[in-house]
């Protein structure tokens, strides 16, 4: 495994109060082999100035062409890894070796995704110790052939985006979990670790708008499981 590529893919706008921590814990990882990409849809804050201090491959956009798959996808269409690591810009990682962890589930051959939990108690961000131990108390099951996917963490197969990149009709977001039950009606195995969890929490954030989301999410989910598969979805990169 040590020999294959990973590029982490981050949407980013007015990330500045984390974006720097999520960084540096990237760059603290035991397995090494990776690039960052950065995708920004117009930064007003100092999200810019902060991630110019890191080895990073900077894609800029501008608000009105964002929504979450068209920032993904072309993010992925500019990489070079064998494997995509999908992380938000508000995402720490668990551990040091959250994304050895993550890449080991590939060595099954028909594993197409892995996620994981994220913990929204805002302790992780200031105690991995602590942050770790309280994510145990709830988020220790292992699942298989979940298409609970979500980008806030995620590992993925290019050559699987290849054939089936985010769909970009949905533009309020759901495309993790459209793609994993993609993968999932195409005999592949999307697994749920717990070893791949990262402390996310809005709480800290202060992001009113999550909350408004999620009923609208809900509904997208529900027309998402009405989709004949397996199919074709739409991007504007698609050759």
């Amino acid at each position: 495994m040590q020999k294959s590529s990973v590029s982490f893919v981050i949407r980013t706008k007015n990330e500045e109060r984390l974006i720097g921590t999520v960084l540096e814990n990237l760059n603290q990882q035991t397995f090494r082999n990776f690039e960052i990409i950065v995708v920004d849809s117009g930064s007003t804050d100092k999200t810019l100035e902060i991630i110019g201090d890191f080895s990073i491959k900077l894609i800029q956009i501008k608000p009105r062409e964002f929504n979450f798959s068209y920032a993904l996808n072309l993010g992925i269409k500019n990489s070079k890894g064998k494997y995509i690591a999908i992380i938000s810009g508000h995402s720490i990682p668990i551990s040091k070796t959250w994304l050895a962890d993550g890449l080991n589930n590939f060595q099954n051959r028909k594993v197409a995704a892995v996620t994981g939990y994220y913990n929204e108690v805002p302790i992780g961000y200031f105690s991995e110790k602590l942050g770790r131990s309280f994510s145990r108390l709830y988020q220790n099951k292992r699942l298989n052939f979940c298409p609970w996917m979500t980008n806030t963490n995620a590992l993925i197969k290019k050559s699987l985006w290849e054939k089936y990149p985010f769909d970009e009709k949905l533009t309020k977001g759901c495309e993790d979990y459209d793609w994993a039950s993609e993968m999932l009606a195409r005999d592949y195995n999307v697994i749920k670790d717990p070893k791949f969890s990262v402390f996310h929490s809005h709480l800290t954030l202060g992001k009113p708008g999550y909350l408004q989301m999620v009923p609208i999410w809900e509904k997208i989910v529900t027309i998402i499981d009405k989709r004949n598969r397996p199919r074709k979805s739409f991007s504007r990169l698609r050759t």
